[in-house]
């Protein structure tokens, strides 16, 4: 069978073309008895109303997009989770998005939002830290604008020359300087730091994070003690043995990511050192695993449902705060202990 248009409704319900649409556009219009010959005709004939055209006419309900450049692991997911719970208290559809890392796939999504009226869209994740990326993203902010739609940055900072687009954000480098902290609190001296590769919002904040830590406690943040991972287990462990090469008086390890913390201990059970006794090991994301490892991992706890919650109430008008930052909290289990004798 073909597609039940609306002529054949109108035609079924002994009425015009233009008042079947009033009954499914405007039925405040239409009288009680011609809305139920009209619907009953629908329902008889199985016809389904166009959802896309209503939403691009400002009815109905629309869209709200949470683009992220790859869906993977349990951050994405709770941020994503709690957008959708706003996004359908508030009668709206949720869209979820991979540009994967691709600039012409993210520019193609953000423009088929707009034709379908979305309401908003949330960019979430790391990004670029240059102005191409400032520009960009202030391109696609004015873009959905002019469709009624808003462009919220979700689990990245404020762009400083651009702050009509509002951004909900975690902690980056509170949490790593409250890492440290703890760190020296237990009598580390030489605490490593092995982070993202540079470049990007996430890298920069915990970079910052860490030599703002080392030097409110008097420590200094020596570039020897810091190198890049990239965000795996494989990557962390060839990071974990350069560093313990480089400088093997190290007595502590803070790691950017908890996948870069199981790294290191990898490595540091293949050179025969014990976790903490010998060397604590500190990761950050606080990914739901890493409560099962031995010793279990300190880490640093981001709110990432909350960050996606606040995010999608400021794209649907409902949070009207142009900049939120929101505390980690500091997860100390058993990977962390007192600095070693000697």
């Amino acid at each position: 069978m073909g597609l039940v248009n609306l002529k054949q409704v109108a035609a079924a319900a002994g009425v015009s073309t233009a008042t079947a649409s009033r009954v499914f556009s405007s039925p405040e219009r239409v009288s009680e008895p011609t809305r139920l010959r009209v619907t009953e005709a629908a329902d008889r004939l199985g016809y389904v109303v166009n959802g896309l055209a209503r939403s691009m006419m400002g009815r109905g309900p629309r869209a709200v997009a949470f683009m992220v450049a790859s869906m993977v692991g349990p951050t994405f997911a709770a941020m994503a989770a709690a957008v959708e719970r706003v996004a359908n208290d508030n009668g709206h559809l949720f869209l979820l998005s991979t540009t994967q890392y691709d600039q012409d796939r993210e520019a193609q999504l953000i423009e088929t939002l707009r034709e379908q009226r979305a309401v908003a869209a949330l960019l979430a994740g790391s990004a670029p830290s240059n102005v191409e990326y400032d520009q960009r993203v202030a391109g696609y902010a004015r873009a959905l604008a002019a469709t009624g739609a808003r462009l919220v940055l979700c689990g990245r900072p404020p762009i400083p020359s651009h702050p009509e687009i509002a951004s909900a954000n975690y902690d980056h480098s509170g949490g790593i300087a409250a890492l440290v902290g703890h760190l020296a609190g237990l009598g580390h001296r030489r605490i490593a730091f092995l982070n993202l590769p540079g470049g990007t919002t996430t890298s920069g904040q915990r970079a910052e994070g860490f030599l703002r830590g080392v030097s409110s406690v008097g420590l200094p943040g020596a570039a020897e003690l810091m190198r890049q991972s990239g965000n795996s287990e494989a990557e962390g462990e060839a990071a974990t043995l350069a560093i313990l090469d480089r400088t093997p008086d190290v007595t502590a390890i803070a790691c950017a990511t908890d996948n870069i913390a199981v790294g290191a201990y990898r490595a540091l059970r293949k050179r025969g050192l014990r976790i903490p006794e010998d060397i604590s090991v500190a990761g950050f994301d606080d990914v739901p695993i890493v409560g099962d490892l031995t010793p279990a991992l300190t880490t640093v706890h981001p709110p990432f449902a909350s960050v996606g919650e606040t995010a999608a109430k400021m794209a649907l008008g409902l949070d009207d705060r142009s900049s939120v930052v929101l505390p980690c909290r500091l997860m100390v289990r058993g990977s962390t202990g007192p600095v070693r004798d000697g």
